[in-house]
């Protein structure tokens, strides 16, 4: 029997099961006694042995067979789960991914898992055996029972929910495609009512409020699909954490709250990166050592909290730590002795523009490179990748009490609205998600400080630019002398860019740029409007 045409499905599947086992692991690490997370860290194993077996993937079915066992001495009290078991479990996931991205790239062979396995088959604790619970032989039958009877209630749970045997998996290369048709018909609607505004048809208008109407409901059904939960990607930062930990020789305790919130799935992949930057940063340079938090009096353990929350068409995601936090004046101190900044501008920042420094490309405190963090780059490619998402990121920091980290998300990013502005002869499109507030102001309102232009926002300057001098193009005169603000905040400032008019508000299908326009920093896309115009998206943070 050809079993190639299931090869995609058993690599998803086996890695959701290596997902929840990593998870697992370290959940049991802290509370070794929860009997419904060993029972499904065993039924993990099983489950892969099982898939590779009926796809004739012997070493992957003989490794996922063998932690089994150690496993099922676990469940049957012959063996305490204790961190060298821990240990030795995460070795085993980690040769399981390897073998299963061998399947995936089609290598066969060349892993020599003998050492690892007799490991397996041959551990014993290191501490006394009387440390296990052992179950009377007689009990054994039991044991099998009460694993066929979670399975029985398993079968149940699904007979109850008929909903669960209508999921089905789908290609992400299709979900791409339905998104891109829907795109492509709402740019077509709204040509269609480009061309009534002339023919003034009253049917034709009808018809086109019925389409837009139904063009609502087919959009909001596709980035349903395309949504997926945030634990998505967020079941692996559990080994992370604990990994960096342990390499970092501190005790963390690592929490996820908001794991059912849901983001489009082309943002959840472009924000694990500056997530695992940041976590990185929380456990190396942002909780102390046990020594220093002992002479602090702190616990010895550090917290860092990872939470996802839904405010209206935005997801906030926050990254907190109890450590050490940071000194804004130390900050600015660092960023002046490495001329990052200029003294001029070191006497405007407040504490939160000091914490953003953190974010600057190559800046860092750490006093020595490590294998963890310390070279300066992980905060800028975080920064640089949540502003190019349309999303914002913001840093509160309190001298021995710790430091959050605030990142603000669009919920997709595939169609968007955006506010239409015209510079000299072009067009430009602006997420609404990066824009603060719009505005019109009288030239004579417009101060200089020093070479900067600012206008304020009630007691607050604002500096200003010109965005027809951003892209070198002729600015034209204002009408009476109105000049049109479109204010938006970048790492924590707010900014006002000056065009020349302000178009409306329009949805659009945001479609990738090619070469050369797609090395233009600035540019996030482009769209083309119902008249057929081609207009390019801005990604303000890189604009200015």
């Amino acid at each position: 029997m050809d079993m190639s045409h299931y090869r995609e499905l058993f690599l998803s599947e086996s890695r959701e099961h290596l997902s929840s086992f990593n998870e697992l692991i370290v959940a049991l690490e802290n509370d070794a006694g929860d009997r419904e997370k060993i029972n499904s860290l065993f039924r993990s194993a099983h489950s892969i042995k099982g898939m590779a077996a009926s796809m004739g993937y012997g070493e992957i079915a003989d490794l996922a067979h063998k932690i089994e066992d150690l496993m099922d001495k676990v469940r049957k009290g012959l063996l305490a789960f204790e961190p060298a078991i821990a240990d030795l479990l995460l070795e085993g996931s980690d040769l399981l991914e390897g073998l299963i991205n061998d399947v995936d790239a089609g290598v066969t062979g060349g892993r020599d898992l003998g050492d690892f396995l007799q490991r397996l088959v041959g551990y014993s604790p290191a501490e006394r055996k009387e440390t296990a619970v052992p179950v009377p032989e007689s009990d054994s039958g039991a044991v099998v029972e009460e694993r066929r009877a979670e399975e029985r209630r398993a079968g149940d749970r699904r007979q109850e929910q008929p909903d669960s045997r209508q999921t089905v998996r789908v290609r992400t290369k299709i979900l791409d495609n339905l998104i891109n048709t829907t795109g492509e018909l709402i740019t077509n609607k709204h040509r269609l009512m480009n061309v009534n505004k002339g023919i003034g048809s009253a049917q034709l208008g009808t018809a086109l409020e019925e389409l837009s109407r139904l063009l609502r409901e087919l959009h909001n059904e596709v980035l349903n699909v395309r949504m997926m939960p945030f634990s998505s990607i967020t079941d692996r930062f559990s080994r992370l954490v604990r990994d960096l930990a342990k390499k970092s020789g501190k005790d963390v305790a690592f929490e996820i709250e908001g794991k059912e919130i849901e983001l489009d799935r082309g943002i959840l992949e472009e924000l694990a990166d500056p997530l695992v930057h940041i976590l990185r940063n929380a456990v190396d340079h942002g909780l102390e050592t046990e020594a220093d938090r002992k002479a602090t009096g702190k616990g010895v353990q550090g917290r860092i909290m990872l939470s996802a929350t839904r405010e209206k068409d935005q997801v906030i995601v926050t990254i907190e730590d109890d450590g050490r936090g940071m000194d804004p004046a130390k900050l600015i101190a660092s960023a002046l002795a490495k001329g990052v900044v200029t003294p001029a501008e070191a006497k405007l920042f407040t504490p939160r523009d000091a914490f953003l420094l953190t974010c600057r490309p190559g800046f860092s405190t750490a006093q020595e490179i490590t294998d963890v963090s310390g070279r300066g780059v992980g905060m800028d490619v975080a920064s640089s990748t949540i502003q190019a998402l349309g999303g914002s990121l913001a840093i509160d920091s309190e001298v021995g009490r710790g430091t959050r980290i605030i990142l603000k998300l669009p919920l997709t990013i595939a169609i968007i609205n955006v506010l239409l502005v015209g510079c000299a002869e072009l067009t430009f499109a602006v997420p609404v998600t990066s824009i603060h507030r719009t505005l019109e102001i009288r030239q004579e309102e417009i101060a200089t400080r020093g070479r900067q232009k600012v206008f304020y926002l009630g007691e607050e300057p604002i500096p200003l630019l010109s965005m027809n001098r951003v892209f070198g193009m002729q600015s034209p005169p204002h009408r009476d002398k109105i000049v049109p603000l479109l204010v938006s905040e970048v790492r924590g400032r707010k900014v006002a860019l000056a065009v020349d008019r302000f178009l409306g508000y329009q949805e659009v299908f945001v479609k990738p740029l090619g070469r050369p326009l797609g090395r233009i920093k600035g540019l996030a896309g482009g769209a083309i409007l119902g008249n057929g115009e081609v207009v390019f998206i801005l990604d303000i943070a890189n604009v200015l």
